[in-house]
């Protein structure tokens, strides 16, 4: 499977979004 560097990018972004908003919102 080839890695699209654009795709890698974007997961990470998300990752990155997901853990800051569960920082701020906190353990469920």
């Amino acid at each position: 499977m080839e890695i699209n560097p654009f795709a890698l990018g974007v997961s990470t972004l998300v990752d990155r979004n997901v853990g800051y908003i569960t920082q701020i919102i906190g353990p469920v």
